[in-house]
């Protein structure tokens, strides 16, 4: 369920198989902002409030042709069950050259996800795993081409 809180399109998904929500620009999105320049960050409001079920969060993830194309991707954009406030879309502008974003245009997708609320438990390091992986304590880069 999502109410509209400002005059933007409707959420959709591009076809019928499509994962992810697509949300647009809003149609009143102030054009005297400007540009995004190379390296800068910014939230556009989405004009959209959702009620995301208790157990589940609204992931943004980026759409393969605005990051593409446009080199906007996105940022921190997570919708918690509790949150009743408008979504804003967190973008980032990984290009070198300035980028607009027009009212209607579609810029993220969220897909709508399962949440385990797990309980945190604090243990000593010795204790944490029962046995030492093939991996083991090695992080980014570790499983590839040395």
């Amino acid at each position: 369920r999502i109410a509209k809180i400002r005059k933007v399109k409707t959420p959709t998904r591009g076809t019928k198989g499509s994962a992810g929500i697509d949300f647009y620009v809003p149609d009143n999105y102030p054009a005297d902002i400007g540009p995004i320049d190379p390296g800068h960050a910014v939230f556009v409001p989405s004009g959209i409030s959702a009620k995301v079920p208790d157990g589940y969060a609204l992931i943004a993830f980026n759409k393969s042709g605005v990051a593409l194309k446009k080199g906007l991707t996105v940022g921190a954009c997570v919708v918690d069950s509790d949150y009743q406030g408008e979504i804003h879309l967190h973008l980032v502008n990984t290009s070198t050259k300035p980028v607009h974003i027009e009212p209607g245009e579609k810029l993220v997708q969220f897909l709508l996800l399962p949440v385990d609320h797990c309980d945190i438990e604090v243990v000593d390091r010795d204790t944490l795993f029962q046995s030492e992986s093939q991996r083991g304590s090695g992080g980014f880069g570790s499983t590839g081409v040395k």
